[in-house]
């Protein structure tokens, strides 16, 4: 119904208490901004904020906590006061991870520890059957030992190439693939037996000269010594669950301090500070909001604000359009062209009235709209944002049906209220301009009225859409209607003349009007013929505008002999072929029809009536709370 009024509110406070100050005030305001450095005088050297990362730093590691251990959070956590300042949450975090970096510390020694027990036990565990300190093995003067394990197949092959040799293969162990051999030679033909080794695949296995004793009795205690530190290991994990258990409240207690930072510094980037300590904040406020803000204000000592008036200042308020409920939907058709600016009447409910009107006039049939209803309602569902937009053009294509007679583009099922379109052809083409007219006389009366709020009396008074334009427009009209009803001019020549001429010489001359009446300052001069042709455009334009609108009567008509045409298909074919047709006939009837109506709506929306009174060009509110 109207655009929210606003207010420019100033505010100066102590930098010590700026962190408090954005929490208690600013967060959840709804504070549109603007650039304070720019705004307030330059002698006052006012110098934007420099980013601080060390909130975004703690907040990486405190993530990192909390997902590294698996504790659950969750992430749009954040505080609504400043429980702590960012050297204790970095102190807390900093004092957590050393808490468990000392636990993950013991583990992962230990885990090393396993893992070179676990070498050992691999290396021995075919062992076990060898009857023989291995200590011995590394201290034979004339004889060398090798162990390792070779494929069964070439097993055989091996044997029988060192049999001439002085070397000698004691099988130890074997599974479905593998034999492990230890092979004993002299230390003379030691390379040699080493080259048939390789022939025939032999993968040695080294068995460090620290392992001592009985290769059983080794294995046994190296295995005994694993299960230990695994069970050292097991426990130690479990002090890592109690540390979670310990600090899953306070790492999400820190996560949310942190996250209230980063909004913090958000909103920082649109304040200023000065060398004496003090930050600074302007920006647009509605009135609705200002009314509660300043009284908690009032009570600040240590801050000082102002209030003033769009008027008074330079900067240009931002747009907030305040509708009912049931029209808001129709801002998404004002916002696709433009939002009206701060001094603009809100054309929503205008849209809302006359796209209603248009597009049920052209697409009138309760079938067609109740399946353009439910599109609507699945679009709602959905959070499409044309959803109601859809129901609201299906609920005026059923009023119309109703109006016509049509369901599913069949009038013989109900009868006509108000017309039959195909049959009053001439009447709907009359009824079209009718709407048209009144369309557009309406769309100049808004245009006046907009040039009255900005006091902009050329505006009322000369513009082609102002009372002048107002003026020819109604008279030409009123002078046409009555000589075809009558045969005869409503008043003579003379009279018509000067409420038709006037007006024509008011808008060619209107800046020197205006210049002499209203002291206005002259634009640009502009030739005479270049005024002669301007007037002739304008002729043509209201001549266009309005025979434009005979469209949505053509289209109605359109609509009963489309719909007329897949019935007559149908009729050709029996049985469910003229089922199939009637569905598949109608369902291109609402998406092909239905699209090209929903243009030509916007089409005379936005060339035919906007651009006679709307100029839309607001900038969009967009307070605090929703920049962060």
């Amino acid at each position: 119904m109207a655009i929210e009024r606003m207010k420019l509110l100033s505010i100066t406070g102590r930098e010590e208490n700026i962190d408090t100050f954005i929490v208690k005030y600013l967060l959840e305001s709804g504070l549109q901004t603007e650039n304070a450095v720019k705004v307030f005088e330059k002698g006052w050297k006012l110098t934007n904020f420099q980013y601080d990362a060390t909130a975004k730093d703690l907040l990486k590691e405190c993530i990192n906590i909390l997902e590294k251990y698996q504790i659950p959070y969750n992430k749009d956590l954040e505080g609504s006061n400043i429980e702590k300042t960012l050297e204790e949450i970095h102190i807390d975090i900093e004092t957590i991870k050393q808490e468990f970096q000392v636990v993950e510390t013991k583990i992962e020694e230990k885990q090393h520890a396993w893992e070179e027990i676990r070498e050992k036990v691999r290396i021995l565990e075919h062992t076990k059957n060898l009857d023989v300190n291995i200590e011995s093995l590394y201290h034979l003067k004339y004889l060398r030992f090798r162990y390792g394990k070779i494929l069964k197949e070439n097993f055989s092959k091996l044997e029988r190439s060192l049999s001439d040799l002085d070397a000698f293969l004691l099988k130890i162990e074997e599974d479905e693939e593998n034999i492990w051999i230890m092979c004993i030679t002299t230390k003379e033909i030691s390379a040699k037996v080493d080259s048939y080794l390789n022939v025939f695949k032999f993968e040695r296995i080294w068995i460090p000269e620290e392992l001592a004793g009985n290769p059983k009795f080794i294995l046994t205690q190296n295995q005994n010594e694993m299960q230990q530190i695994g069970f050292e290991i097991e426990y130690n994990k479990k002090d890592i669950q109690t540390l979670k258990d310990k600090y899953k409240s306070d790492l999400i207690m820190l996560y949310g301090q942190l996250n209230l930072y980063m909004k913090i510094n958000t909103v920082k980037k649109f304040m200023a500070h000065d060398e004496n300590g003090l930050f600074y904040v302007i920006g647009w406020i509605p009135v609705k909001e200002l009314k509660q803000i300043l009284p908690k204000l009032s009570k600040e000592k240590e801050i000082k604000f102002v209030v003033k008036n769009h008027d008074e200042v330079a900067s240009i308020p931002p747009t907030k359009l305040r509708n009912y409920k049931i029209i808001q939907p129709f801002e998404t058709i004002v916002k696709m062209y433009g939002l009206p600016n701060y001094n603009e009447l809100d054309p929503t409910l205008f849209v809302a009235i006359t796209a209603f009107l248009l597009f049920g006039f052209m697409f009138g049939d309760v079938g067609h709209g109740l399946v353009i209803f439910i599109i609507g309602l699945f679009m709602s569902r959905k959070k499409i944002a044309m959803g109601p937009v859809f129901q609201a053009g299906g609920i005026a294509s059923m009023v119309f049906g109703v109006l016509y007679g049509s369901i599913f583009g069949n009038e013989e099922i109900i009868p006509a209220i108000l017309i039959s379109p195909m049959e009053n052809i001439q009447t709907m083409l009359i009824y079209g301009i009718a709407v048209g007219i009144i369309f557009i006389i309406i769309a100049m009366m808004l245009n006046i009225r907009n040039g009255i709020v900005n006091k902009d009396k050329k505006k009322i008074f000369f513009e082609t859409n102002g009372i002048a334009g107002l003026l020819f427009y109604i008279t030409v009209l009123v002078s046409g209607v009555y000589f075809l009803i009558n045969g005869k001019m409503i008043a003579s020549m003379s009279v018509l003349s000067v409420f038709v001429v006037l007006p024509l010489l008011a808008i060619m001359f209107k800046d020197t009007i205006s210049e002499k009446l209203f002291k206005n300052k002259q634009v640009e001069k502009t030739s005479f013929v270049e005024k002669v042709f301007e007037i002739i455009e304008i002729l043509l334009s209201f001549a266009s505008n309005t025979i434009s609108f005979v469209r949505i009567a053509a289209f109605a008509i359109n609509h009963v002999g489309l719909c007329m045409a897949i019935y007559i298909l149908a009729n050709m074919v029996n049985g469910s072929a003229n089922m199939v047709i009637t569905i598949i006939g109608n369902a291109i009837v609402i998406v092909l029809e239905g699209l090209i109506v929903g243009i030509q709506v916007l089409r005379l929306e936005y060339y035919e009536l906007f651009s006679r009174f709307y100029s839309g060009n607001g900038k969009e509110y967009k307070p605090l709370k929703e920049k962060i």
